[in-house]
């Protein structure tokens, strides 16, 4: 309980609620990012093998892939989860 100081016009102030809990937790969307990341990456790195190139160019593509699918939705969920 507050005590008003003397001048102040506000009211005693109601317990707040608690602000309320997004739909899904935000491990889930990291999960899902990183799964996404995932397939994302392994094709690149199959369509880049049987292309002709070697296994471990095929890998540091599917790594550039996975890389830039999880850096991108990254920056997706960081634009729409920002405050205004």
């Amino acid at each position: 309980m507050t005590i008003p100081t003397p001048g102040s016009t506000t009211s005693p102030s109601q317990p707040s609620s608690p602000p309320s809990a997004p739909a899904v937790p935000r491990w889930m969307w990291i999960v899902l990012m990183l799964l996404t990341g995932c397939i994302t990456g392994g094709a690149a790195a199959l369509l880049s093998h049987a292309a002709g190139n070697n296994v471990p160019t095929a890998l540091l593509t599917g790594g550039g892939a996975f890389a830039g699918t999880v850096l991108l939705l990254l920056a997706i969920a960081h634009y729409i989860g920002g405050k205004e």
